[in-house]
Formats: C-alpha cells, structure tokens, sequence
C-alpha cells in the first residue's frame, strides 16, 4: 500500500491501487473504501484495537 501524507508529512490513508482500496485510519476507527468493478462502491468501517 501507497502512504499518501498530507503538507505536514501526517499520514491521511493509505491506497493500494492495484486492488483499488483506500484505507483510513483515525482515533481508533478504521474506514476501508473499495470501488468495484461494476462502479459501485463499498465501505466498511471497525474499531481497531
């Protein structure tokens, strides 16, 4: 996975392009963004530990 790192150099997600991904994590909460082939898109969310 692709860190993409805001002007501050702070971590704001993570992409993995190939699987076409996105993960964000934030106090404890992780958000996963997956976009399918059929142009939906998917998106979950758990608390992290």
């Amino acid at each position: 996975m692709e860190e993409i790192r805001n002007s501050s150099n702070k971590l704001v997600c993570r992409l993995d392009k190939a699987r076409r991904v996105v993960e964000i994590v934030i106090k404890g909460c992780k958000t996963t963004i997956r976009f399918l082939d059929d142009g939906t898109v998917e998106i979950e969310n758990e608390k992290t530990a």
